[in-house]
């Protein structure tokens, strides 16, 4: 039920929908875009005199039934797309990274909507906002992105677009449609299914999509630590119990804390009238848990809602659209149960957990419009609002010593993280594009984006472990100017050429502009437990933010070549990227002044964990991102084969201190040969990512080692149903990721008054062999 999208060229504001009776005519009037699907093909030529936006869109991910069999993970969704890898997080809540860039340097939208992340450690991310069920199409842009796509971001964009509304054709009556599938994946035990449901009339649709998945912890390749948490803990041979037993409770190949259970629904109505078409989603999130490998936090329960009215119409000057929207979060954060254990006695406690509770409100409006100057010029005009607001607080601990006192002066107050913190942005922005012949087409636009951000007070759970002893965190933080206004500027400049049907030469520069966000200014306390409860970086350490961080400003060129044959059956598209970034927010070893001169920052530093601070410096990445397609056989006995191929390389450095960017991914490439025949698909996929030696130091950044891993696909359609089925890591490879951080997957990961602190330099691995099958049936 999944329309075929197509590829949009680099607007925000194309209307991707095919609908019958008015609403095809006004589709097929919309100027056609450039269309490079994810193995970097375009078609032949375009029309003759058509506007087309210059080549921005570096992959696109339509009708991703195949892609959803093998994760819950709708940012897993984009593993064949060029440049784009994943940070490793919880189950549900991948980070994307595009092209070195992560996280709130990307711009990254659901629906329309630009979701932030409610959460100290960024557990609930964008994207974990949408199952991969209720994707419609995923529109990737790298390097230059027009202004029109969004602001407050120095690296790429994805837009995630729901799926087009169904109507009824004239004279139908009522459409009826719906769809049920379910899946299985062996390691971890993952299961789940999604359901739709479709009733409309030609003027008048309702849909209802509802997905639930669920894992328990996955296994690795092989062993990659001792059972049982003991091993994490440097010098510490006192036995560990769980629940009265004595047996180690994690197997060498377990990695701890990875197990969640996620469930999404959504409504949606929509209504037309001629040229006109209103559109209302109100969507639920529940997640009760999703652990976390690389933290030192688990969420514990997660519940959003969400809603928003989106218009279009079609005028004879041009198009409108029109939205608001508003999301409220409720987010509880605890110790998931590998990172709970016994010490001692059966009866003593000694961290049973640390609740961190955060509520979020996120409302803002968009207008937008494509208006028709001649037949050559379209002016894009529009604006946005948006209004969050974020509140986050630490309930006193109820963890008690044998001894009977409350564990780490985490009492007897409410530790206030972030009080009623704000962050609002106003954007305008206005773009034109200009088809000049059947050749050239160049693109340029300016946007302006203000950002006001501001907190209130705070206070720690105690005036003495909190604030008096070291050195009046809170009291100076109060004390401080906190509000703080930034008035931003995005810049882009596009020119395509296409002397032929079968070249494109597209090259661009972009200037961007990030304020930074709402922790990185504000996270105030520095004190070790604190600091180590915040990061969403997956690497253990402790960070405190910066009152005085100014926003980053990233400069970009981007050259994309793209040659294919007459037929499209051959296709290469290389695109070589540069990009350095101005008062990039990296971070320093925590200085004095501001954390102390205390043993705990001294001595986690030596355990292999530092103390850090948020600051301003300068930043450089470059690379290419390839793809290509190569038809080797069509009509034989046996179908057609296809071979596909994605490489990717970044490199990143700090160019103040001359150290190498945190998770940046080595070079890696995706290569598969596909089968069809009829309605049956199959393929063998290599990855192979090369060793990660280039890392960070001042985060102490763990290294990884070079892997391939090999994947057999299939899946058969017939009629009304859809099977999925294959093996992932044939050979069941133990190797780690490289963008996965420090293990921090078991056993207490608190410091306090620990005896040890946790071992360190064990990267997070990756899943071990599993099979998968999923089903799917449309009605």
């Amino acid at each position: 039920m999944f329309r075929n999208a197509l590829l949009r060229g680099a607007s925000a504001c194309a209307l991707t929908f095919a609908l019958s009776s008015p609403y095809a005519a006004l589709a097929q009037e919309k100027l056609p875009p450039i269309e490079i699907n994810a193995a970097g093909r375009s078609p032949a030529a375009r029309p003759e005199g058509s506007l087309a936006q210059p080549a921005g869109v570096s992959a696109v991910v339509d009708n991703p039934v195949a892609e959803r069999a093998t994760t819950s993970d709708t940012a897993g969704l984009l593993r064949d797309a060029p440049g784009v890898s994943l940070q490793t997080a919880g189950g549900v809540s991948g980070l994307p990274v595009l092209d070195g860039l992560a996280d709130d340097r990307l711009h990254i939208e659901v629906g329309g909507v630009p979701f932030v992340s409610a959460c100290a450690n960024h557990m609930n991310p964008p994207l974990s906002y949408v199952a991969p069920s209720q994707v419609g199409s995923i529109h990737v842009y790298s390097g230059v992105v027009p202004v029109s796509v969004g602001g407050d971001s120095v690296g790429g964009a994805i837009l995630v677009k729901s799926p087009a509304p169904l109507f009824a054709q004239p004279g139908q009556g009522v459409l009826a449609k719906g769809e049920v599938g379910s899946f299985f994946r062996s390691n971890g035990s993952a299961y789940g299914g999604n359901l739709s449901a479709t009733a409309a009339t030609e003027d008048f649709s309702i849909t209802y999509r509802g997905s639930y998945s669920r894992s328990e912890d996955y296994k690795a390749g092989g062993n990659f630590k001792l059972p049982g948490p003991a091993y994490l803990w440097t010098g510490n041979t006192i036995p560990f119990t769980r629940f009265g037993s004595l047996t180690p409770w994690l197997r060498g190949d377990v990695v701890g804390s990875t197990a969640y259970q996620a469930q999404n629904h959504d409504i949606a109505i929509a209504l037309r009238r001629e040229n006109h078409l209103l559109e209302f989603n109100l969507g639920f999130q529940h997640i009760p848990y999703q652990l976390y490998p690389n933290q030192r936090m688990d969420m514990t329960e997660n519940r959003a809602i969400q809603g928003k009215l989106h218009y279009t119409g079609r005028y004879d000057w041009g198009t409108l659209e029109a939205q608001v929207y508003h999301q409220t979060v409720r987010h509880i954060m605890d110790f998931g149960e590998d990172k709970q254990y016994y010490y001692g006695s059966f009866a003593t406690i000694l961290a049973p957990g640390m609740p961190m509770d955060t509520k979020a409100h996120n409302t803002g409006a968009k207008i937008n419009a494509d208006i028709k100057l001649t037949d050559g010029r379209l002016l894009r005009v529009g604006g946005e609002y948006q209004q969050y607001r974020y509140f986050e607080w630490w309930p006193p601990s109820p963890a008690i010593l044998p001894a009977g006192k409350t564990m780490g002066g985490m009492a007897p107050d409410t530790f206030l993280n972030v009080n009623g913190g704000q962050r609002d942005r106003y954007d305008v922005f206005a773009e034109l594009e200009s088809r000049w012949n059947s050749e050239w087409t160049t693109q340029l636009g300016v946007r302006s984006d203000t950002v006001a951000m501001s907190t209130g007070p705070v206070k720690g759970y105690n005036a003495i472990m909190y604030d008096a002893a070291l050195l009046y965190p809170a009291t100076k933080f109060n004390l401080a100017d906190r509000a703080r206004t930034d008035q931003n500027w995005n810049v882009t400049a596009q020119t395509t050429y296409t002397p032929s049907a079968t070249q494109t030469y597209s090259f661009g520069y972009s200037l961007k502009t990030r304020s930074p966000n709402l922790y990185e200014r504000y996270a105030w306390s520095n004190a070790i437990m604190p600091m180590e409860m915040i990061g969403w970086f997956g690497d253990g350490n402790f960070y405190i933010g910066n009152l005085s961080l100014k926003p980053e400003v990233s400069h970009t060129i981007s050259l994309t070549a793209d040659w294919r044959d007459p037929s499209g059956e051959i296709g290469l598209r290389v695109t070589p990227y540069f990009t350095y970034i101005s008062n990039y927010i990296d971070v320093q070893r925590c200085p004095t002044y501001v954390c102390g001169a205390s043993w705990m920052h001294n001595q986690f530093g030596r355990a292999g964990f530092a103390s850090l601070q948020f600051v301003n410096q300068d930043a450089r990445l470059f690379g290419v991102d390839a793809s290509g397609r190569a038809l080797l056989a069509k009509d034989t006995a046996l179908g057609d084969f296809t071979l596909k191929g994605v490489l990717s390389y970044v490199n990143g450095q700090n160019t103040t201190t001359e150290d190498n960017l945190y998770n940046i991914m080595p070079v890696n490439g995706r290569l598969s040969l596909e089968q069809r025949l009829g309605g049956w698909r199959a393929s063998v996929e290599g990855q192979f990512v090369g060793a990660k030696d280039k890392v960070s130091q001042v985060r102490n950044e763990v290294k990884t080692s070079a892997y391939a891993l090999f994947n057999l696909r299939g899946s058969y359609e017939w009629r009304n149903i859809r099977l999925d089925f294959g093996v992932e890591n044939i050979f069941d490879t133990l190797y780690y990721l490289p963008l996965g951080g420090a293990y921090l997957g078991q056993a207490a990961t608190m410091s306090g008054p620990l005896p040890v602190a946790p071992r360190w330099g064990v990267a997070v691995p990756g899943m071990g062999r599993t099979f998968y099958v999923a089903t799917n049936v449309t009605l």
